[in-house]
């Protein structure tokens, strides 16, 4: 009997370890290396795709990739071009009469660190960093469907951002990270001659926009417990309707249109909205304009008298953005991307109660430059800009705020996420960065980063809660523009206007200049080494902070 079971065991991992792993509707996850190579073609070709909305699935990948003109590559250009059609077509003849596809990879990632100053943040922090031991599990059915768990053991993000952190290893047993898988997914789909569908179900990492510095529309470090985007796309037209469960009493929904009106031009459009109420039907009409539900006022009849009274309006966030890019010439690109939650109407009222409701918004603006060397190797060149008014994502509540908080279940410590720009509100940044590939065994990169941060963060902002007579949130303008005129304060009044319209970083500022080397040698195709070293200068209240920041880590898939 043991023998049966030791051969059904040995059968089945065999099939596991061997069967083919490319499906179409597998979805390769955010921030991998594939979709900076797949812009950079476009760039070359001087062309534009449906690239910026990530994970996909490696379906629509091709439906794309399959139009990029190969014979308007250079040398260099037509080596990365063989390199993503590889990695797009691979194990595609391994058993093509299998229905049921298995495959199970084991990725080791140990990483080392050292910081010399504890009053300064880590920059490449638990967001960034890779988990030392993942465990893929691939399980498709015929080309149309596609599960994935990526079981992985790693630190917690309280753990991993410890001041004196030297490893991603867990060895306490308030390390480990509890919540996990943390990329899972279910994909079906199908891409045609001329267009294509596919539906994902999945736990988190969406991004809208591929950028240097993150993306302030939704970046991939937003936690959530569940989203799922369905996807019907052509060459030029592409329509995403995308749902999340930020957690069990707040769901964002999202309309995404995209557009490709001339080869050398792309446009976005996005509207949301952000209900801290039960799940509902009419949100999920592709082409309806969600904001004239008026569902601030409907959700706000149904906050308690208190809430009424200083809120004014609740459980609700209307969420607008824009993107667009333009590629003018051969190899280089200018993208900008736009995001508001809530902005004085043009027509609407402008007395000083108007005024008090802050323009939450934020504008992202970057250029890419790329040279390509004479028989192989590449040069890539960045400069980008973000900014971020002091209350965008953020509304009278945090239960209504485009942000997300959980709580580590073995150290009770809270873990908070934003909807986009990884800096939060109240943020301006820049970043010129070079990279050089040679597309053989190495790359290496430099970058400078200047950032000013001012106080409006999650914790000092919803730590402003009157629990002693109102029982409400105090920290935004409007409320307390009304607290202010309930008590005949005048000076308040004006005081809250003032921070209604204030649109620069608030209270003492945070900055910083950075500067950053990093680098990764390939030994195989599954061995690499990696490695990075960050100087940084921190200015706060005319105190001046150094810090060096060291970091190296070896990655090695069992299969490459």
């Amino acid at each position: 009997m043991k023998k049966i079971v030791f051969l059904i065991l040995l059968s089945l991992c065999s099939i596991l370890l061997f069967a083919a792993s490319g499906n179409s509707t597998q979805i390769i996850k955010s921030g991998h290396w594939i979709y900076d190579d797949l812009e950079t073609l476009c760039m070359e070709s001087k062309s534009e795709y449906f690239f910026e909305t990530q994970p996909m699935t490696i379906g629509e990948m091709k439906f794309y990739f399959q139009r990029i003109p190969y014979e308007n590559l250079s040398q260099s250009g037509k080596i990365l071009y063989e390199k993503v059609k590889s990695f797009l077509n691979k194990n595609d003849d391994f058993f093509p009469n299998l229905e049921l596809r298995l495959f199970a990879n084991i990725q080791v990632n140990p990483e080392f660190y050292y910081k010399s100053n504890p009053n300064v943040d880590w920059s490449f922090n638990y967001f960034i960093r890779e988990f030392p031991i993942t465990l893929p599990i691939i399980i498709g059915f015929s080309d149309y469907v596609t599960i994935e768990p990526d079981f992985m053991l790693g630190k917690n993000q309280f753990a991993a951002n410890e001041p004196y952190n030297f490893t991603n290893i867990p060895y306490a047993g308030y390390q480990f990270e509890f919540s996990f898988p943390r990329f899972a997914y279910g994909a079906v789909g199908h891409a045609f001659d001329k267009w294509g569908v596919n539906f994902i179900a999945a736990r988190e990492g969406m991004q809208i926009y591929n950028t240097q510095l993150g993306s302030i529309i939704y970046n991939r470090t937003f936690e959530t417990d569940f989203y799922c985007s369905l996807n019907l796309y052509t060459e030029y037209l592409k329509y995403s309707l995308h749902i999340a469960e930020v957690d069990n009493t707040k769901f964002l929904y999202l309309h995404q249109l995209n557009m490709i009106p001339f080869r050398w031009l792309k446009i976005n459009v996005l509207e949301g909205s952000l209900l801290n109420a039960p799940f509902e039907l009419r949100y999920l009409n592709p082409f309806m304009i969600m904001h004239q539900f008026g569902s601030w006022t409907q959700y706000g009849a149904a906050l308690s008298e208190n809430e009424n009274k200083y809120y004014e309006e609740g459980r609700f966030c209307a969420y607008l953005a824009f993107m667009f890019e333009v590629t003018p010439f051969k190899n280089f690109k200018i993208y900008g991307l736009y995001s508001q939650n809530e902005i004085l109407d043009f027509a609407g009222a402008r007395d000083d109660h108007a005024l008090s409701y802050p323009d939450s918004l934020g504008g992202q603006l970057g250029f890419q430059y790329n040279i390509n060397l004479k028989d192989k190797g590449m040069i890539k060149t960045y400069l980008e800009g973000v900014y971020t008014s002091p209350y965008l994502y953020v509304k009278q509540s945090p239960e209504w705020s485009l942000y997300r908080s959980r709580i580590n279940m073995l150290n009770g410590e809270e873990t908070v996420t934003w909807i986009g720009s990884p800096f939060g509100p109240d943020s301006f940044a820049v970043i010129l960065k070079t990279e050089y590939d040679s597309q053989e065994k190495w790359k290496a990169g430099i970058g400078y980063t200047f950032s000013i941060h001012g106080e409006n963060s999650a914790s000092s902002l919803f730590s402003q809660y009157d629990d002693q007579t109102n029982n409400i949130y105090t920290y935004y303008p409007t409320v307390q523009y009304n607290l202010a005129n309930e008590n005949n304060d005048e000076n308040g009044m004006q005081s809250a206007k003032d921070k209604g319209r204030y649109m620069w970083m608030t209270g003492i500022n945070t900055y910083k200049h950075q500067v950053k080397i990093y680098g990764s040698y390939s030994f195989l195709e599954n061995l690499n080494i990696y490695g990075q070293g960050v100087y940084t200068i921190q200015i706060y209240n005319n105190e001046i902070f150094h810090c060096i920041e060291l970091g190296c880590g070896v990655e090695y898939k069992l299969f490459k």
